[in-house]
């Protein structure tokens, strides 16, 4: 991985409590886009524009359902516009991580278009279960390993 930097892009109170677990327990720099709450931990970045941060992200956590609706993004902590997933999924540099949760066909569509290659996470029972599942994944593209395998293809 480029760097520590992951982000948190939507999503409702397990999205926010993960963005601040990474902040606190971890020695990821956490931001947070598109989500919003009186309870976020104060070791995570808060953006009022998606844009901002996407760049800097080396991991990208969507939430789960990714869309509510067709593409647009699912945001129920956000009390700003709605957001198309082509407005962000353009934006994503070659390399970045990008998990997410459950997706839908048309948001697969929008992926693939833009060439983002999307990590579907499986349905959590739970916000632990949802953490384990995320810090795994994160893991397993950080390791050496994994990076040799992937680098050396070809």
């Amino acid at each position: 991985m480029n760097n520590r930097n992951i982000g948190f892009l939507g999503g409702g109170p397990d999205q926010l409590r993960l963005a601040g677990w990474f902040g606190e327990q971890t020695e990821w720099t956490a931001y947070a886009m598109l989500l919003q709450g009186p309870e976020i931990s104060p070791r995570v970045q808060v953006v009022e524009d998606f844009r901002d941060a996407l760049w800097l992200c080396s991991v990208l956590v969507l939430p789960d359902p990714v869309c509510r609706q067709g593409e647009i993004l699912f945001t129920p902590l956000w009390p700003g516009r709605e957001v198309e997933a082509g407005q962000f999924l353009g934006s994503i540099g070659k390399g970045v991580l990008l998990l997410t949760g459950e997706t839908n066909p048309a948001f697969r569509r929008a992926a693939a278009s833009k060439e983002v290659a999307v990590t579907e996470l499986p349905r959590a029972a739970g916000w632990e279960e949802y953490r384990d599942s995320v810090v795994a994944a994160v893991q397993r593209a950080a390791s050496p390993r994994f990076c040799k395998k992937i680098c050396t293809k070809g």
